[in-house]
């Protein structure tokens, strides 16, 4: 595939029509996204968009204060929002019961949706967890024929190769927050309801309270004991290490949800057991895997799991999330993954050069800051280029219209001209991306961050502006939108012009890349450290991409210099040669593509 085009996408949140969530909402409040909203006309969206690939993310059953929607609520103490992180699993061979219309028969409506998006030309990928699991993972389990992680460990030691987990024998688990939690408790058996509840889970409190203002003292009495367990502190002992820490007492910003799997470097059971995962959801019809974390669990135990897994199905792809750009070549050329984040390559880079511009208008900024930058990373990348995936935003990073980043859409269009066209490298798109989603709601657990909450039950309004355009079919026609829906439209327009391009037109897909800036240094109106320039050619088409990152209009001539003809094996002609610069003007924090007439 020459430029697979990925779009991330939350379940939970994509559908989910709640005109007025409210923070810390439970989810009989604030509502649920089902398998059955990524209906056929959200899919046709999809491919008309040019997508290859749909990453649902959050499709495996993981931890959730909830107990409603089939769920069964784990501990709230160690649980990270209202409806919890997608990364505290707690049942690898099971999906999340709140997102089937009928909890009983989900797994059959995930195959439904599997089958839907093959269908529509797309393929699907979900997320492995390689590294951690929630801390009641096993509690959940659907079945006696699937392994399930840490039954059978000895927990009298803390390392050996035959346990999957790690043990403190003697020390009890230290949770951070552990006064507020117990003190939240205590004023909810004490019919205290004025406290600010942040850790209880919304519907318990609720519940509760209702109870307690509309029933005997027996009747509270009765509904506290009834839910004694999640009342009271959470109880770990032996402690086990948590994902990312190998501590009994992990802090605040650790991922205190979750225990760390130990898979030694060499082959264990554990390798088997986690093998069994994959295998399973090949067998559903999954046909790749963004994987979590890999640099915190060892390289030998992945190489070894994707050359078991290609071996019997050569087409499943894996998805690397690296940070460790030293490690890149690695991961591709030992490990064997398909694809690498390029987040602190690509991203880093686009996203210094845009803040530094946003910050600093007119006045110098500093080398690092510089869109030189952007040479500076696909030289370092080397033959690895392809192999990278670009984005501008995903579940992690903050929105590229936050007040935290980019302030608004439509400053996106020039990093997004390089990072979607410089190379035949993958992109992704984040839902919401194309409507400007800004992430500045505070939906509960991280606050007003920037980012699209991973941890609460919510409803972002550009996700259900986007359903509208989807329902009504409003993006197949050039016509105004409805008034509530006319200022998405523009950016919309614009965004997925843009990534309409990519995935159709060779050059982009498939074609040659010259970087023009370094013959540029000195041309009238092109600044080294916020313009840049580069060619795409795939031998029927030569395409000039510009991008300003400026917050001025940039009007420039472009040099394309001898190299870049013998290169590219283009011939010169009256209009377009080494003589005679191309006239292109920019408006700020913007992108133009401009076809050129070459000969071969």
């Amino acid at each position: 595939m020459d430029k697979p085009v990925i779009y991330q996408l939350l379940p939970r949140l994509w559908g989910n029509s709640c005109e007025s969530p409210a923070e810390r909402g439970s989810l009989e409040d604030n509502g649920t996204g089902k398998f059955s909203g990524i209906d056929s006309p959200s899919l046709e969206y999809l491919k008309w968009l040019g997508c290859t690939h749909i990453w649902y993310t959050g499709i495996i059953r993981h931890a959730t204060k909830t107990a409603s929607g089939g769920c069964r609520p784990s501990h709230p103490q160690f649980v990270k929002g209202e409806a919890g992180s997608p990364y505290a699993i707690s049942d690898y061979f099971d999906v999340n019961p709140y997102l089937a219309d009928d909890p009983d028969r989900r797994m059959e409506e995930f195959e439904a949706l599997v089958e839907r998006t093959h269908r529509a030309g797309m393929k699907v990928l979900i997320d492995f967890v390689p590294n951690h699991v929630s801390r009641d993972y096993g509690d959940f389990s659907t079945g006696t024929s699937n392994p399930v992680l840490g039954r059978g460990d000895d927990v009298s030691v803390h390392w050996t190769q035959n346990n999957d987990f790690f043990y403190y024998p003697g020390q009890s688990l230290e949770l951070p927050d552990k006064t507020a939690f117990t003190e939240e408790c205590d004023s909810l058996a004490a019919g205290d309801f004025d406290r600010k509840y942040t850790l209880l889970p919304a519907w318990l409190v609720s519940q509760a309270k209702d109870i307690f203002e509309h029933a005997s003292p027996e009747d509270y009495n009765a509904f506290l004991s009834r839910n004694r367990q999640l009342l009271s502190p959470y109880r770990e002992n032996p402690a086990r290490a948590t994902g990312n820490s190998y501590t009994p007492s992990p802090t605040v910003n650790d991922w205190y949800e979750t225990i760390k799997i130990n898979y030694c470097d060499s082959h264990s059971q554990t390798w088997d057991k986690m093998l069994s995962v994959i295998e399973f959801w090949t067998g559903k019809g999954v046909d790749g895997f963004r994987c979590d974390m890999v640099e915190l669990v060892p390289w030998q135990f992945m190489q070894w799991l994707i050359a078991s897994v290609k071996a019997a199905h050569p087409d499943i792809i894996f998805i690397a999330e690296v940070y460790k750009k030293e490690l890149y070549r690695k991961y591709i050329r030992e490990v064997g993954f398909d694809y690498l984040y390029d987040k602190s390559g690509m991203y880093d880079t686009l996203r210094t050069v845009v803040e530094a511009n946003l910050s600093s208008f007119g006045m110098p900024i500093e080398l690092w800051q510089s869109a030189r930058g952007i040479t500076r990373n696909w030289q370092s990348l080397g033959d690895l280029q392809p192999y990278m995936l670009n984005f501008l935003e995903n579940h992690d990073e903050q929105r590229f219209a936050s007040d935290f980043f980019g302030k608004a859409a439509k400053n996106s269009i020039a990093p997004l001209t390089v990072s979607l066209y410089l190379n035949r490298a993958p992109f992704m798109v984040y839902m919401g991306e194309e409507m400007g989603e800004r992430g500045m709601d505070r939906e509960g657990f991280s606050g007003c961050d920037g980012r699209t909450s991973i941890f609460d039950w919510w409803s972002p309004a550009s996700l259900r502006a986007l359903k509208k355009v989807i329902g009504e079919r409003l993006y197949l026609t050039d016509s105004p939108w409805p008034e509530e829906l006319e200022g998405y439209r523009p950016f919309f327009r614009e965004f997925t012009d843009m990534v309409r391009f990519a995935s159709a037109d060779d050059a982009v897909r498939k074609g040659m890349t010259y970087d023009l800036c370094y013959c540029n240094t000195n041309s009238d109106g092109f600044d080294i450290d916020r313009h840049f320039a580069f060619l795409r050619d795939c031998g029927d088409e030569t395409l000039l991409f510009v991008a300003n990152f400026s917050l001025r209009e940039a009007r420039m001539k472009i040099s394309i210099p001898a190299h870049a003809f013998e290169w590219l094996e283009l011939a010169p002609t009256a209009a377009v040669n080494p003589d005679t610069p191309v006239e292109v003007t920019v408006a700020p924090m913007s992108g133009v593509k401009i076809t050129l007439s070459c000969g071969k």
